[in-house]
């Protein structure tokens, strides 16, 4: 059976290497042959409906008529219960099943929705919000305790953007760090980039 890979983090210095061969393995175990990976960088509280690699994962598994996507847990759906349940929904009636590696399961097989598997998808997906957003409480009280002893300055105007913005500049630079053991002189030799740009983008990664 032709299948096709989705693999989700929040951020550009995150990495989807581990998803992604976990998900790899599973395929071979099974018997499945995976046509296509698909990778995202963004956060899970946005919608499916306006990622532009999920949109084209969508459109590729409707032409090739891909009957199964292989996710490690439902938060790489999303973060919000709605969004999670409508996208699965929206996949059984075009006929699609999503292999859950949390649960090892199947949610939709031979025009049946497996109904222990839609129980927990209920159940995590209301997990996976509510983690989200015990997340941004703890975030904030932790900025409110830092302020009260004087540690916290704020973050510079633009410093998060400009990181994403940089790191997407020398993606391949950053590929190359996360999934080699290369020397700093060899990656700048490979990608055409000085020493000095290898060791930004390193540094960059690091905080």
């Amino acid at each position: 059976m032709d299948v096709v890979i989705l693999s989700r983090v929040s951020s550009i210095s995150q990495d989807n290497l581990r998803q992604i061969l976990n998900l790899k393995q599973i395929a071979s175990d099974k018997g499945w042959n995976v046509r296509r990976v698909f990778e995202e960088k963004v956060s899970g509280t946005i919608s499916t409906t306006d990622r532009k690699e999920f949109s084209v994962m969508l459109e590729y598994v409707e032409r090739n008529q891909i009957k199964l996507i292989l996710i490690s847990e439902i938060s790489r759906i999303g973060r919000k219960v709605v969004d999670i349940l409508k996208t699965v929904d929206m996949f059984h009636k075009l006929g699609i099943g999503l292999y859950v590696q949390q649960f090892n399961m199947i949610s939709f097989e031979n025009g049946k929705e497996n109904p222990m598997v839609m129980l927990l998808l209920q159940v995590l997906s209301i997990g996976a919000e509510m983690e989200n957003s015990h997340r941004k409480i703890r975030q904030k009280q932790g900025i409110e305790i830092a302020r009260l002893q004087n540690k916290y300055q704020g973050r510079r105007s633009g410093a998060r953007a400009n990181k994403e913005k940089q790191l997407m500049k020398y993606s391949d630079v950053v590929d190359l760090l996360k999934k080699s053991d290369l020397s700093i002189r060899r990656i700048a030799g490979i990608t055409k980039r000085s020493v000095n740009t290898v060791l930004k983008v390193k540094k960059l990664l690091a905080a």
